[in-house]
């Protein structure tokens, strides 16, 4: 575990300090994020908050560390007081969860024994007045950004969007302290330490339905009802004109993976849209059968692009594509609808759909393999060593076997189906999103639930990294970052 994209909550608080919370613009996808500098100012009753120049911050604690009040969480304080006879000041706080991901836990459900420790970075620091202010009841103290910082301690499991039990944290304040000002993070454990921290809905410019996605070299691709095609550039979203009669069609599929800028959509009636890089056109498919999937094999690119492509089906169609623009129909052992294709290479690319059927291609003909589930299969997902085929009911069958393609069943934590799935190559960070606005990740270990902040149904999954886009009913479109 590392730390993460850390900013910190400057609290300034002094006798008669009315209780306050202070927001910080979320960060630029990358960077470190401000730190929150607030002075309060006893003599006038009033508060001010201003936004510092950003710092990088990285903390030794093994636990993952952050900041970003407003974006990441959020500490609120209550009940503030101070007792000039005893110099104590005191202030009720709790924490809320503003990522998509549970706190306080690896697994999101068991309860790390580290709970969540709000510590204190810098300060306390008189800021006006006189005197040493000290913290008086921490929980105990620890290593985090640096040593002996003092830390208060919350317990239990915090679900994404939940506000902890508030805890009181005490101050020894002396009565010449006019004001006077600290820095706090919050240390904890997630179940995807270096994963999506938070899901944000953007404009997509649509209500259509949108049922797939496709990212490449220089942005991102989405496609569905209408004939409605986006692209974003990772700033904003925008229709693509293409100049073709779409719009009786639904688009079920693209993939624009390949480093060379060449696009293909599929959908209703055997359609086939591709972009060359400079212009759209419809190619023939030779079909009516409504295709739902298509891949092209990157690496077989030349400089012409003539690559590889698969495209598979309603009925069991399967299309292939040596040149990757004439099309030929080949001899599918299967009449179940087929809704994913992938693969490594020509001689080793799969198939797979309703009723868990699914299909093998050796270079010459297709063959069955037994996926080990009779739910349909709707995507996978996968890297050099794995693969997870996902699929309704929750149904996630993994394989680390791609020589007989050997699968067996892991708990997704979910009853939801799922439709579309997108991770790195080393397999240890995959998303898989699904009806009801369901994303669920995978750290290596298990799959743990994400909060996506959406009701709608997410069809499909695009990105890298820290920088995913899933897409879906409604036009809705959620941007996964850090």
């Amino acid at each position: 575990m590392h730390p993460i994209l850390a900013a910190a909550l400057w609290s300034a608080c002094a006798v008669a300090c009315a209780d306050h919370e202070a927001n910080a613009p979320p960060p630029p996808v990358g960077s470190f994020t401000a730190a929150i500098t607030c002075q309060a100012t006893v003599t006038t009753g009033t508060l001010s908050c201003a936004t510092a120049p950003p710092a990088v911050r990285r903390g030794i604690d093994p636990d993952v560390i952050l900041g970003g009040q407003g974006t990441y969480v959020q500490l609120a304080s209550s009940g503030t007081a101070y007792d000039a006879v005893t110099q104590a000041f005191t202030t009720n706080v709790t924490v809320q969860d503003l990522t998509a991901q549970p706190m306080a836990t690896t697994d999101g459900t068991t309860a790390d024994a580290g709970g969540i420790r709000v510590f204190v970075s810098s300060g306390p620091t008189t800021t006006a007045g006189s005197g040493t202010v000290t913290v008086a009841n921490a929980d105990g103290m620890g290593t985090f950004t640096g040593s002996v910082q003092p830390f208060w301690q919350y317990g239990g499991v915090l679900a994404s969007g939940a506000t902890s039990t508030s805890k009181l944290w005490r101050f020894t304040v002396p009565n010449t302290v006019t004001s006077f000002a600290f820095e706090v993070f919050v240390d904890t454990k997630l179940p995807v330490d270096n994963g999506v921290l938070r899901w944000t809905a953007v404009g997509s410019g649509t209500t259509r339905t949108l049922r797939g996605a496709g990212s490449s070299a220089v942005g991102v691709y989405a496609v569905g009802d209408g004939g409605t095609i986006l692209f974003s550039n990772g700033t904003s979203w925008g229709a693509v004109s293409t100049g073709l009669s779409l719009s009786n069609i639904n688009l079920y599929a693209v993939d624009a993976n390949c480093a060379d800028g060449i696009v293909y959509a599929v959908g209703d009636n055997g359609t086939i849209v591709h972009f060359d890089g400079a212009t759209w056109s419809l190619q023939t498919s030779g079909v009516t059968d409504s295709l739902f999937a298509v891949s092209r094999l990157c690496s077989n690119t030349g400089g012409g692009g003539g690559a590889p492509v698969f495209a598979v089906g309603a009925h069991g169609v399967i299309l292939y594509s040596a040149d990757g623009t004439s099309w030929t129909r080949q001899t599918s052992p299967s009449t179940a609808d087929l809704y994913f294709t992938a693969g490594g290479a020509v001689n080793s690319w799969l198939a797979a759909g309703a009723g868990g059927v699914l299909l093998q291609y050796d270079g010459t003909n297709w063959g069955l393999l037994n996926s080990n589930t009779t739910h349909d299969i709707r995507g996978a997902t996968g890297g050099q060593n794995d693969i997870w085929l996902v699929g309704s009911g929750g149904t996630i069958e993994h394989s680390s076997d791609f020589a007989t393609f050997t699968f067996s069943q892991q708990t997704s934590g979910t009853t939801q189906d799922l439709l579309a799935g997108d991770g790195n190559l080393a397999g240890t960070d995959e998303y898989v999103v699904g009806s009801a606005g369901t994303i669920i990740h995978w750290n290596a270990i298990s799959w743990s639930a994400m909060a996506s902040g959406t009701s709608a149904d997410l069809k499909a999954i695009a990105g890298s990294g820290t920088n995913q886009w899933a897409v879906g009913a409604g036009g809705v479109i959620l941007h996964g970052t850090r």
